[in-house]
């Protein structure tokens, strides 16, 4: 039989047989997770970090098959900063740090804005969200001691005057390797009332921790530092952040305590870096968080406040009694102050680097 090429049909069974193939790779077990949905969230380690991955992270990724990579760090704004500006962020979400640094970071242009939409603004409480930023939850960084050492019935420090008395209450100390928060300490330690802190009297802060820094044994850089140290005796006192101590107290069965009063209350926030590869997914999981169910959810592993008055009022009264914002705890302690910090951070923390390395 006598059969002339027909270039246009043997074209059309190429194409087809192309299709076919690529099909069958699509389908193929091995290739089920190409074009799959992921972000990398950063936080800080620790209970915390093991807190938000079951409150967060693991039913998150069961809902939206949206794969979260995990990252640490320890709120060094110049890594984040360093990170942007090379073009190149390894983190899609941050849980940011003290509050000054949403504020830096928005100011300095290292930041994405939230996108809002499908986030109601108004079931929050004031001060919770920005343009830049969405608070989860209220954390207080307190005074922290053993119930080993000082048991119920027997005195323990009160206030950061007694941390700083060395006679009254013998022992090593550790204080966080930070300005933010140490400063307020050392100054209320001076004598200076709760409600007059700010602006803070620098120059009379680094005098009031000359005076405590040769009792200071270990400067604490990681959160999860300050409850092994007053666990394992290292040192009888330490400033610390309240969930890690009631995580050890509670789960870990470390005898530790905490005293509220003269703490220093303050939220943690999510921000995207400027340059996120995956923005939307960043944004989804912002969202996922922004629900009184999930805020609720955190409560379990760990006893930080929620920012939804929703999620807030939804909590039994045993589990409020334990929060850095209730109605007991909260009139105890000063609002760290973000805007002064924002505004003087760069050259405080200076300072705070040459005077460490002259101790």
């Amino acid at each position: 039989m006598n059969c002339k090429f027909n270039p246009q049909l043997a074209i059309a069974r190429f194409l087809f047989t192309a299709l076919l193939a690529c099909t069958a790779a699509c389908n193929h077990p091995q290739n089920q997770n190409v074009g799959a949905r992921e972000l990398t969230v950063c936080s800080y380690g620790g209970s915390f970090q093991e807190a938000q991955r079951k409150a967060f992270y693991e039913p998150f990724e069961k809902e939206t098959r949206i794969k979260v990579h995990e990252a640490q760090w320890s709120g060094e704004y110049a890594k984040l900063r360093a990170m942007v500006e090379a073009g190149s962020p390894a983190w899609d979400l941050v849980n940011g740090a003290e509050s000054s640094t949403i504020i830096r970071g928005a100011r300095e242009g290292i930041l994405a804005p939230i996108d809002y939409r499908g986030i109601d603004r108004t079931k929050f409480y004031r001060g919770a969200l920005t343009d830049y930023s969405v608070a989860f939850d209220f954390y207080s960084t307190v005074l922290a001691y053993s119930t080993r050492t000082y048991p119920a019935g027997k005195a323990h420090p009160m206030t950061w005057a007694d941390f700083w008395n060395t006679k009254r209450f013998p022992g090593g100390r550790s204080l966080r390797k930070d300005p933010r928060t140490t400063l307020e300490f050392a100054l209320l330690a001076d004598g200076v009332p709760i409600d007059k802190l700010y602006p803070l009297d620098v120059d009379r802060a680094f005098r009031s921790l000359d005076k405590i820094a040769p009792s200071v044994t270990v400067w604490w850089s990681s959160g999860h530092q300050p409850a092994q140290l007053l666990a394992d005796k290292e040192v009888a006192f330490a400033s610390a952040f309240n969930g890690r101590i009631w995580t050890a107290a509670t789960q870990d069965k470390m005898p530790l305590e905490v005293e509220w009063n003269q703490g220093a209350l303050d939220t943690d926030s999510w921000v995207i870096p400027k340059g996120a590869r995956h923005y939307n997914e960043a944004m989804e999981f912002v969202r996922y968080t922004c629900r009184p169910d999930v805020q609720l959810r955190l409560t379990k592993y760990i006893n930080y406040g929620p920012t939804m008055p929703e999620a807030y009022a939804s909590l039994e009264a045993a589990t409020r009694a334990i929060l850095p914002t209730s109605p007991e705890n909260r009139p105890k302690q000063f609002v760290f102050d973000a805007q002064w910090w924002a505004d003087n951070e760069a050259v405080v923390v200076e300072r705070w680097n040459k005077w460490l390395v002259e101790r």
